[in-house]
């Protein structure tokens, strides 16, 4: 079972253990968006160090404290997340994926890949309408 499937699994089964919990749904706010970052950019960081497992620069230490760190956003933020899923739970995971992909893609990269991305990612704020104009997002359909 791949992350994507574990983080699916666990939601559903969150969710039918608070079935009827969230009735009354407050909106989606930068707030809740921002928890979100949060988490997300603490598990680069968790993950950025793992890859240096080996060298020098790996410390077992950085990875227990990044870790812990990560429970306690995670803790702090999930009435938050809770917010954003309840809302549209199929965004919410298609959006989560997006997220962990392109994570994946930035840790992955080469600093020249960095500098492109970084150069690509200012040409999109730069000519939103343009590039939504010719460009898609595509989101897979969650049964």
């Amino acid at each position: 079972m791949d992350r994507e499937e574990q983080i699916e699994q666990q939601e559903l089964e969150r969710l039918e253990n608070n079935a009827g919990v969230y009735d009354d749904i407050d909106p989606i706010s930068d707030k809740h968006l921002n928890y979100l970052k949060c988490v997300l950019i603490s598990q680069l960081l968790l993950e950025a160090n793992d890859e240096l497992k080996g060298s020098k620069a790996f410390k077992q230490n950085v990875k227990y404290q990044v870790g812990k760190t990560n429970q306690i956003l995670e803790q702090v933020y999930q009435e938050g997340f809770n917010t954003v899923y309840h809302n549209n739970p199929e965004m919410c995971i298609n959006v989560l994926n997006k997220i962990d992909g392109l994570i994946h893609k930035i840790k992955t990269a080469t600093i020249d890949e960095l500098v492109m991305i970084d150069a690509l990612v200012d040409q999109y704020f730069n000519n939103k309408e343009e590039i939504n104009e010719t460009q898609t997002a595509e989101f897979t359909k969650i049964d």
